[in-house]
C-alpha cells in the first residue's frame, strides 16, 4: 500500500533535523510512531474489517438464496406431485373417470394455488374413435367441440391422423377455445409428451400459450403420463403400447415462483431470475421470472458473472436461477463497520476484540445454519430417518475405524404387502405405516448402527462390526423380521406386513462398497424370491444364478427375436367315440448350444421380464395358423399366462391372429388357471365375455390344485373344466381320487360344461374316465406332443393297445 506519509519530511528538512538536539525531536518521536501505527493499524483494521463484512454478507447471502431455492423446489415438487396423484385418480379407477369427477378432482386440488393455470385430461383417441369423442363432449356441454390444431400459427380443425391427444377434460370453463386442441400436432408439446410416455416420468417444457386471462403469452407445460390400469410399463415398448393419455398442467412459472416466495422469510432480500432451460445447447438470454423489477444496478450484476446460481428441477428440466443481494437490502454489503473502524481509529483497537468475538458468534451460528441445511439435504422427511444420498456417504466410511478391522454388515429391508395398504388404505395410511416401521427399526439397533430409508418401502442398514458378525447379522434380521411382523395399529385399521431382508458382510463377501450393497441386494431378491417374510445372507452362488438368469435372458430376447421357439401338439380324444377332438399347443425353445429347453426353465423368466407378452403373441398367431390345416371338428388349445392376460390388447392380438389366418373362433380354445382370476375380477370378466361372445371356448386348467373356488365356475363364463394330471396316478389304487373325479364331473354337467382329464397314461385310467363320465381324455397314452406335421400323419381314431410306459 503507498500514499502519502503524515509524518514524513523533505530530504532537504532531514538535513536540517540532524543538526537538531535530541532533546528537540524526542517529545514528537512516540506520538509520531503512534501516529503512524494507529493510521496503519485503522487502515490495515477497515479494510480487513471490509473485506470481511463483504464475505460474512455474501456467505449469508448464500445461504438465504439456497433456502429460498429449496422453498421453492419443495413447492414445485408439491405441484407436481398433485399432478401425479391427478394421475393416481386415472390409474386406480375401476371405471372410466368422468368429467364432472375430473373438474371437481382437479379444481379441489390446484384450489387456492396460483399460477396453475388449468390442468387437462388429453385421452389417446385413435382416428376411428374421433366422432364418438367428439360427439360425447358435446353431449357433456362444451359447445361445438371438434379436435383442433396449429396449422402457421392459426388454429383449425385436425386432419385425418392415426391418433390425436385432444385436449378432453379441463378445470376450464367449458366455452373456454382450448377444449380440443391435439397437442400431437404441435411439434414442441408433442416432443413433451413423447418424453414423458418413453420415460414414465414428468416432462416439462416451456410454451407459448394458447389461452392465458393473466395476459401472459409463454407457459410452462407439465406432462404425466397415464398408463392403463394394471399394465406393463418396464420397457419403451409397454408404455408406447399401454399409454392411456396425459395429464397436462399449464403453469404460468412467474406466478407460481412469486406465489411460493412471498411465504418465505426473506424475500425482498434476494433478487432472483429463473431462467428456462437451454435450447439446443444454447442458454435463454431472457428469464422467465424475476423477482423485482429491471434495473441498472441489478442487470449489472448478472451481467458481469457476480451473482449466486442453482438448479431448479421442475420435472426432467432444469432452469437456472440466479441470484444477487438487493441492492440497499439486508444482505447486501454496507461497510458500516468498517466506516465505524475507519473513523474511530485509535477507539477501535479497544472494541475490536469484543467486536471480533460477537463476529465469531455470528459466524458459528451462520455454520450452523448452513450445517442444518445440509442435514435437511439428507434427511428423509416422511420418516426423519437419513436418507439415500447419506447412507451411501457413510457406506463409505464403514468400518474404517482401527477397532472394526473392516468388518460390518450391509442389510437391505423391504416391505411385504405394502402395497396393499397404499392401495386399499390410502397413501396416508401408507406414509403413517411408514412412520411406525422406522420407529420399529431404530428400537432393534444400536447407536453406532446406520439405518436410512432409500426410497418407496426399502431400507438399509450399516450394522456395525463384532465379534461373531455373521451371527449378529442373522440376530438382527431376525429382531427386525419379528418387529415388523407385529400388527401395526393405524388411525381406524389394523394392518399386518412382513419384511424380506438381504444381508451382505464384510469382509467375508468383499471390501468394495458397491459390491457389497449389489450382494445385498441379490440376498434381498433371494428373500424374495423364497417366499417373502424371511431374510437371506449373501452367497456366491447367487452371484453365479444372476449371471446364469442374465445369459439365460440375453439368450431367450435373442430367440423371441430370431424364432427359434416351435410348437408340439399334444392331441386330446372324445373318451365315448375314441374321435381325436383337438390339440392343445405346447412351446418348446430348440436352443442352438443347449439344445431343447424345457418350458419350466424358461416361461417363469419369461413372465417376469414380461417377454412372455411377444413370445405369448407369436404363439397365439403360430397355433392358429397350423390350426387352419387341420380337420374342421378339431380345435386348438392355447395356455395363457397371468402376466399376458393384464395386457389390455390381448383380445385384439387374438382376434387378429383368427383373422389373418382364417381359422373360425368356434375352434379356438383358451386355457386359463386359476390364479389369472384372483385379481381384477371385473375387467377379466369382461375379457373373458368377450371373447366368449366371439365363439372362442374358454377352459379351466388345472383344476382341483390351485385355490379351487367354485365361485369362478358361475362368475366366469368357462365351458370346460380340465383335471389335473395329479389326480390321475391315484385314480385306480385310491377311491378318492375317483370320487373327486366324480364330483367334478357332476359339477360340470350341472353348469353345462365339459370335462377333459390330463395325464392319462394307462389303459386302465381310460376305462375308469369313461366309466365316471369324462368327456375328454389327455396324455401319453393317447398321445405325446409332436409338431403339427407329424400330428397330421397319425390317426384321427384312438384305438388303446398299451400303456404309455
Amino acid at each position: 500500500m503507498s500514499g502519502p506519509n503524515p509524518g514524513g519530511d523533505r530530504p532537504e528538512d532531514m538535513v536540517e533535523r540532524r543538526t537538531m538536539p535530541a532533546a528537540r525531536s524526542r517529545p514528537y518521536r512516540p506520538a509520531w510512531v503512534a501516529a503512524g501505527i494507529g493510521v496503519l493499524l485503522t487502515v490495515m483494521a477497515a479494510y480487513a474489517v471490509a473485506r470481511w463484512e463483504r464475505r460474512v454478507t455474501w456467505t449469508e447471502f448464500e445461504g438465504a438464496a439456497a433456502t429460498q431455492l429449496i422453498e421453492m423446489q419443495n413447492g414445485i415438487n408439491e405441484y407436481m406431485g398433485r399432478l401425479v396423484t391427478l394421475r393416481a385418480l386415472f390409474e386406480s379407477a375401476n371405471e372410466e373417470v368422468t368429467r364432472s369427477e375430473f373438474e371437481v378432482f382437479g379444481s379441489r386440488l390446484f384450489e387456492h394455488h396460483p399460477g396453475v393455470l388449468r390442468v387437462n385430461w388429453l385421452p389417446k383417441v385413435y382416428r376411428k374413435e374421433r366422432a364418438e369423442f367428439e360427439t360425447e363432449a358435446i353431449n357433456d356441454g362444451i359447445p361445438a367441440y371438434h379436435f383442433k390444431s396449429l396449422a402457421d400459427g392459426f388454429v383449425v380443425i385436425a386432419p385425418e391422423r392415426e391418433f390425436y391427444f385432444p385436449i378432453y377434460f379441463s378445470t376450464e370453463r367449458k366455452t373456454s377455445p382450448v377444449y380440443g386442441m391435439d397437442y400431437s400436432s404441435d411439434p414442441i408439446r408433442w416432443a413433451t409428451l413423447e418424453r414423458a410416455r418413453d420415460t414414465d416420468t414428468v416432462a416439462v417444457a416451456p410454451t407459448r400459450l394458447f389461452k392465458n386471462d393473466n395476459g401472459g403469452a409463454h407457459g410452462v407445460l407439465v406432462a404425466v403420463p397415464v398408463y392403463v390400469k394394471g399394465t406393463s410399463r418396464a420397457t419403451i415398448a409397454d408404455r408406447r403400447r399401454n399409454l392411456s393419455g396425459f395429464v397436462v398442467g399449464m403453469f404460468d412459472l412467474g406466478q407460481l415462483l412469486q406465489s411460493i416466495r412471498t411465504s418465505t422469510p426473506e424475500t425482498s432480500a434476494v433478487v432472483l431470475h429463473a431462467y428456462p432451460p437451454e435450447i439446443d445447447g444454447t442458454a435463454q438470454p431472457q428469464p422467465d421470472y424475476t423477482s423485482a423489477p429491471a434495473q441498472p444496478a441489478v442487470m449489472q450484476a448478472f451481467t458481469d458473472g457476480q451473482y449466486w446460481s442453482g438448479t431448479l428441477r421442475v420435472g426432467d428440466a432444469n432452469w437456472l436461477i440466479k441470484a444477487i443481494p438487493a441492492p440497499g437490502g439486508q444482505l447486501a454489503p454496507h461497510f458500516d463497520r468498517a466506516l465505524t473502524v475507519f473513523t474511530a481509529g485509535a477507539a477501535i483497537t479497544i472494541f475490536l476484540t469484543v467486536y471480533l468475538i460477537m463476529a465469531s458468534r455470528n459466524s458459528r451460528e451462520l455454520a450452523l445454519a448452513n450445517r442444518r441445511v445440509l442435514e435437511l439435504a439428507q434427511t428423509d422427511i416422511l420418516t426423519g430417518l437419513p436418507n439415500r444420498a447419506f447412507f451411501l456417504e457413510q457406506l463409505k466410511e464403514a468400518g474404517s475405524d482401527p477397532q472394526a478391522r473392516g468388518v460390518f454388515s450391509v442389510l437391505m429391508v423391504d416391505l411385504d404387502r405394502f402395497k396393499n395398504v397404499n392401495d386399499s388404505l390410502g397413501h396416508a395410511a401408507g406414509d403413517t405405516l411408514l412412520r411406525h416401521v422406522a420407529v420399529r427399526l431404530r428400537s432393534a439397533l444400536r447407536g453406532e448402527d446406520v439405518l436410512a430409508r432409500l426410497g418407496g418401502d426399502e431400507f438399509a442398514i450399516i450394522q456395525a462390526g463384532g465379534y461373531d458378525q455373521r451371527r449378529n447379522s442373522v440376530d438382527l434380521a431376525a429382531r427386525i423380521a419379528k418387529l415388523i411382523a407385529e400388527p401395526f395399529q393405524l388411525p381406524g385399521n389394523q394392518v399386518e406386513i412382513g419384511t424380506s431382508i438381504g444381508i451382505a458382510i464384510a469382509p467375508e463377501h468383499g471390501d468394495d462398497r458397491e459390491q457389497l450393497l449389489k450382494k445385498a441386494d441379490l440376498a434381498l431378491y433371494r428373500s424374495k424370491s423364497a417366499g417373502r417374510n424371511c431374510f437371506t445372507v449373501y452367497d456366491e452362488a447367487m452371484s453365479a444364478e444372476l449371471e446364469a438368469r442374465n445369459t439365460l435372458e440375453g439368450d431367450l430376447r435373442d430367440a423371441i427375436a430370431r424364432c427359434l421357439f416351435e410348437i408340439h401338439y399334444q392331441p386330446y380324444f372324445d373318451v365315448e367315440t375314441g374321435r381325436r377332438r383337438g390339440a392343445e399347443a405346447l412351446i418348446r425353445w430348440r436352443h442352438p448350444v443347449r439344445g431343447v429347453i424345457p418350458p419350466d426353465q424358461f416361461i417363469p423368466l419369461a413372465e417376469e421380464t414380461g417377454l412372455i407378452v411377444p413370445l405369448g403373441e407369436w404363439i397365439i398367431r403360430q397355433a392358429c395358423d397350423d390350426a387352419t390345416l387341420w380337420p374342421a371338428d378339431t380345435m386348438v388349445s392355447i395356455n395363457l399366462s397371468p402376466v399376458q392376460f393384464k395386457q389390455s390388447e390381448l383380445f385384439d392380438v387374438i382376434e387378429t391372429a383368427l383373422h389373418k389366418s382364417g381359422l373360425s373362433p368356434e375352434r379356438l380354445e383358451i386355457e386359463l388357471t386359476e390364479s389369472v382370476l384372483l385379481e381384477r375380477a371385473c375387467e377379466n370378466l369382461v375379457f373373458m365375455e368377450r371373447l366368449s361372445d366371439l365363439g372362442v371356448s374358454l377352459a379351466l386348467d388345472d383344476f382341483g390344485t390351485g385355490y379351487s373356488s367354485l365361485s369362478c365356475l358361475t362368475t366366469f363364463p368357462f365351458d370346460k373344466i380340465k383335471i389335473d394330471k395329479s389326480f390321475m396316478g391315484n385314480l385306480s389304487a385310491q377311491y378318492k381320487s375317483a370320487a373327486i373325479i366324480s364330483s367334478i364331473v357332476t359339477l360340470a354337467r350341472g353348469l353345462g360344461m365339459s370335462v377333459t382329464a390330463e395325464g392319462v397314461e394307462t389303459v386302465e385310467q381310460l376305462e375308469g374316465l369313461k366309466r365316471l363320465g369324462v368327456n375328454f381324455a389327455q396324455g401319453y397314452l393317447l398321445g405325446r406332443p409332436v409338431p403339427s406335421s407329424e400330428l397330421e400323419k397319425q390317426p384321427a381314431i384312438f384305438r388303446p393297445h398299451k400303456d404309455a410306459a
